[in-house]
């Protein structure tokens, strides 16, 4: 029998080792919870990635020109509203409301900063990419620019 103690700290050591040698957090969480020992540590790095800063892209658009009103979480979505389209990857099951519907999140571009609420699906973003509504991109930069690099972490 596997001591679960002995197998969580040694997966954790691996963690931080990969943590220390990855270009993200989120990357050696990915590495780690493929390990097929175990799953007793997915949640905790899991809730570990999700909680940390994420480094990637946002992109803009328009509600009511890219795919309507109705936001992937069932809600109703302004043009002027301060949501967020989760990427496919962190939003889940494109066909259900997931589990991210309704968090905020906090966004960062080179010294300024914009709060949202997540609203919609994204499809075709890379894992930890935001698509902005155009109120909450134009807090952060300019239209013409198209996409631009962010930070952003739940609130």
């Amino acid at each position: 029998m596997i001591n679960s103690r002995a197998v969580l700290f040694a997966t954790v050591i691996t963690a931080v080792i990969l943590c220390l040698f990855s270009s993200s957090v989120t990357d050696a969480a990915a590495i780690a919870t493929m390990d097929a020992t175990t799953n007793v540590s997915t949640p905790l790095f899991r809730a570990a990635a999700e909680q940390s800063i994420l480094k990637k892209r946002a992109t803009w658009f328009i509600p009511s020109r890219h795919g309507g009103s109705m936001g992937a979480c069932r809600k109703y979505e302004a043009d002027d509203d301060y949501v967020v389209a989760m990427n496919a990857v962190q939003y889940g099951r494109m066909n259900k409301v997931s589990k991210t519907c309704g968090k905020r999140v906090r966004i960062f571009h080179k010294g300024k900063s914009v709060e949202a609420v997540v609203n919609d699906a994204c499809p075709s973003c890379k894992y930890g990419d935001l698509d902005l509504t155009r109120p909450v991109f134009g807090k952060l930069g300019k239209f013409k620019t198209g996409i631009l690099d962010i930070t952003w972490e739940y609130i």
